[in-house]
Formats: structure tokens, sequence, C-alpha cells
């Protein structure tokens, strides 16, 4: 690495600092500059991704002179020797660093590496090893356990296992992790045997890879962002991938070779879920100012802007038959809406403090988790189906498996399943208004109401079920929700043996 040479140089008393080629500055520039100096959304209008567009100037004119640093008014913010100094409230970049911007524009910006090596001023320097407390603490770091990320997201491959983040790396079932290197991953997506991980480093870098097969091995890296990417998914059959987050873009790429296809600029704020149709004709785009923009998947081109209110989108999940899609709020709410017309078909409460997570059941049934650490299965019309036990800790992730059971992604880095046949319902926890928990009494009551509620919403299924004997998920529905109701008679029961209730 050049870095390592220069400080070898260094090291040694050379004065001369060797020729730097532009693709060695990329990574300097990547680090400290391509956030806001990129081609999308250029700052002060300098595109700094490239010699050419260096080149080109900003808004403020010439930004480089060849050949005179010292005259480079690029040069000079970045030494902190004229204002505004960049990068913008941070301190001066490393002496390492700013000497290799310095080398090269003295050298003439040489394009390439080839054309560096030819440089007399590049000698060969031997490698300098660092002290051996500095390789023994690198390696016990190597060594230290760590405790598993948040599985901030889950994807089920054709296998049955299950695909889950790690740092820097990625696990399937129990197989020896994948390496994604050293940018987190935010994004596990599956389409055939295909997988999708992206992920980055906030305000620095952006990554992703596309892998294939059983066990996967990476076929190509698809993308190099500016930024963290937050939003991902794949349709194999379409060979499409979309990337999106704080760029407020959404790119789609060619899944054969990378190359990018076309970008949405429709979004007012950071994009946090993107998912293809089952169908793979459309795309659904959530943002963190509340909006779910769907477009053709083949062009771009949009459909329809769904609006929630300005609770941000946090997931969203389509209706196998591509006909409807559902997504999950950050107030809470799920929210149905027509993927043909564009309208809200029905939103409910699902969870206090947040819905974080949603994915598509069969039968046209949803199961959700959130904030409140709970995991709720709902019937087409926003009514609990079944009702799963609590989480032990907050869920940020789902992803439904074959056998009618769900996994579930949760923030201590472990996964949760549970079966959505086998009925339980989270403890009820009642408190005073000064904080202290109330007596069983109160407790009873609380069960009592929840009772009530679910037996009514029990008989308005049944009389789905028996106006529509073709549809079978409305009796399995009903099924479901009358083993609900038998557990919380239970627990009636037993809070009135105990005195709890008279």
């Amino acid at each position: 690495m050049l870095n390592a040479t220069l400080l070898a140089l260094l090291a040694a008393g050379q004065s001369k600092v060797p020729t730097v080629a532009f693709e060695d500055l990329r990574p300097v520039l990547k680090k400290h500059c391509l956030n806001c100096h990129n081609g999308e959304r250029p700052r002060g209008g300098l595109d700094m991704t490239t010699k050419a567009a260096i080149l080109a100037g900003s808004d403020s004119g010439v930004a480089i002179a060849p050949g005179k640093p010292k005259d480079s008014l690029l040069y000079r913010m970045v030494a902190h020797i004229e204002a505004p100094h960049m990068p913008p409230n941070s301190a001066r970049i490393p002496e390492s660093e700013l000497a290799m911007i310095e080398s090269w524009i003295a050298a003439g910006l040489p394009e390439r590496k080839d054309l560096a090596k030819t440089s007399p001023s590049m000698n060969p320097v031997p490698s300098v090893s660092p002290p051996a407390t500095e390789t023994a603490a690198k390696t016990a770091t190597a060594v230290a356990p760590r405790r598993n990320p948040a599985v901030v997201s889950l994807a089920l491959l054709t296998d049955g296992n299950i695909a889950r983040p790690l740092s820097g790396a990625f696990a399937i079932g129990d197989s020896k992790p994948i390496d994604f290197g050293e940018p987190e991953i935010r994004v596990l997506r599956t389409s055939g045997d295909w997988l999708l991980a992206a992920g980055g480093e906030g305000g620095k870098t952006g990554k992703a890879s596309l892998y294939k097969g059983s066990p996967p091995r990476m076929v190509r890296e698809i993308a190099e962002e500016f930024d963290t990417i937050m939003a991902a998914d794949i349709h194999a059959p379409g060979g499409r991938v979309a990337l999106a987050g704080t760029s407020r873009i959404v790119k789609v790429h060619k899944i054969s070779d990378g190359k990018a296809i076309y970008s949405i600029k429709d979004h007012i704020d950071w994009i946090l879920e993107a998912r293809f149709s089952p169908d793979g004709l459309l795309l659904a785009t959530g943002d963190r100012s509340g909006t779910t923009l769907l477009t053709e998947a083949e062009t771009g081109a949009k459909v329809h802007a769904l609006r929630s209110g300005g609770a941000a989108v946090l997931s969203i999940a389509w209706q196998p038959d591509g006909n409807a899609l559902v997504t999950a709020g950050a107030d809470g709410y799920l929210r149905l809406w027509d993927a043909h017309h564009g309208g809200e078909i029905g939103s409910w409460m699902a969870h206090e403090g947040g819905a974080l997570a949603v994915a598509a059941m069969p039968g046209n049934r949803w199961v959700s988790v959130g904030r409140d650490r709970k995991a709720v299965v709902w019937s087409a019309k926003g009514e609990v189906s079944a009702l799963l036990q609590s989480l032990p800790d907050t869920p940020l992730s789902i992803v439904t498996e074959a056998g009618g059971t769900v996994a579930i992604g949760l923030a201590g880095g472990e996964i949760a399943r549970a079966d959505f046949r086998a009925v339980s319902l989270p403890e009820i926890v009642a408190k005073a208004p000064g904080g202290a928990p109330e007596t069983a009494a109160s407790n009873g009551d609380a069960r009592l109401l929840l009772l009530k509620s679910l037996e009514d919403s029990a008989e308005r299924l049944k009389a789905d079920a028996a106006a529509h004997p073709q549809r079978k998920e409305l009796a399995e529905s009903y099924l479901s929700l009358c083993r609900a109701i038998l557990f919380l008679k239970a627990e009636v029961i037993k809070d009135q043996a105990t005195g709890g209730r008279p």
C-alpha cells in the first residue's frame, strides 16, 4: 500500500515524496471528500470522482493548477491555508495524505499507476515491520471474541437455511461465515439461488455484492457508494437489483454485469426500504418522510406515491399475488395499499412505539414485529389471526419459513423462531397512574376486555368465512383466533380461581 510506503520513507529520513497517481489518491478522496463531492449531488458544483471532473472545476471556478500545489484552490483548502477549510468542521487531514495530494498535483496529475511507477522518484523501499507490541495487539484484537451484531436483516435461501449478518461477514445456518469486508451488512435479500448483501459505513462508504449457489459464492460487486446502503432488493427473473439510502436516490443495476440501468430521484428523504413485487413489475421504495413510491421496475417510471402521514416507512411486504402491499410505520401502524389504484385499503395500530418489520404469510396474512416486543399475525382485514409469544429483545427483522414458522432477528444478536399455529399471548401488565403495578383484579379486567375484543373479531371472521367458503384462509384464520380465545379464557379462569377476580 502507498501509505505504508510513504511512512517507510519518512521513517528512513527520506525527504522526497513518491509520485502519486490518481488511482493511488482515490482512497484518500473517498475517505475525506467523495461523500459530498460526487457525481450525484456535487456540493459547490465540484465532483471529485474522476480526474476529468476535478479539472472541470466548481461553482467557484478552477479547482486545481497542474504542477502548482500552492496555487491550487483544492490543495489550499485541504491544507487549511485558505478558507473554507476542508473537510468542513473537521481537523486537517493527516500529513501523509496531504502529502499525497501535493505530490499528485506537483507531478502534473498522472492518471494511472503505471505512469507513477515509471517516475524516477518511485524507488523501491524495503517494507518496515511494525513493532512487536503492535503486532501482538493486532493479534489479540483479531482473536478476541465478539458479540454477534444486531440482526438487522434476514434472508431465506432455497435450501431452507437463513442468512444473517455478522461483523464484516454473514453466516448461513451453522456454516463458516462468508466474508463481506469491512463495511457492516445492513440488508440481505434472496431471489432464487441469488443472494444480495449490501451495507457500508455511514458517511464514508457503501457496498453491494452478489452471491450465487449453495453455499453462496461471490459473483461480483455491483456498486461502490459514498455512504452506506440502507435499502436493497433483488429480483432474479427480472435481472435487476435496487439500491438506495441517504442520497435519496434509488439506483437499479443489472444482475448480469452490475451496470446501472436507471435511477429514481423523486424521494425527499432517506430511503429505508426497497422491495420488488413478486412478479417483478413494480418496485416499492419507502423513505423517512413516510412516502412509499411505486415505480415501474423496468423503466423507473412513477406509478403511485403512497403517503402515510409523515411516519417513516421502516418495512414493506408484498402480497404474494402482487395486488397489494403492506407498509410498517414508525408510528406503529400497518397500512394496506392497493398496488393498482394506489389507494389505502386499510390501516391499524399494530405495535405501540413503532412497527419495525412486516412479512407476508400464506392466505393473504401478514406477520409483524415492533418495539413492544410482540409478534402478531394479521388477517387481510387487520384483525388478529394469531398471537405469538413476547420476545426477549427488540425485534428488527423477520422472514417467513416453510412449515408455518417465522424467524425473527433480535437487537441482541439472536434469532428467535415461532410457530404461528401455536398460539400464546404476551403477558399483560397493567400499571397504575403512579407507575406501580396494579392488583391482580385490574390485570383480570384487562384480560376480560381483550377477550371481548377477540370474541367480536372472531364473530366477524366466522361470518366472512361462511359467506366465502372458497377462501380457505378465512376458515384457517378463524380457527387460529379461536385457539387464542381458548388460551385467554384459561387465563381468566385462572385469575378467578386465585381470587384475582370475584
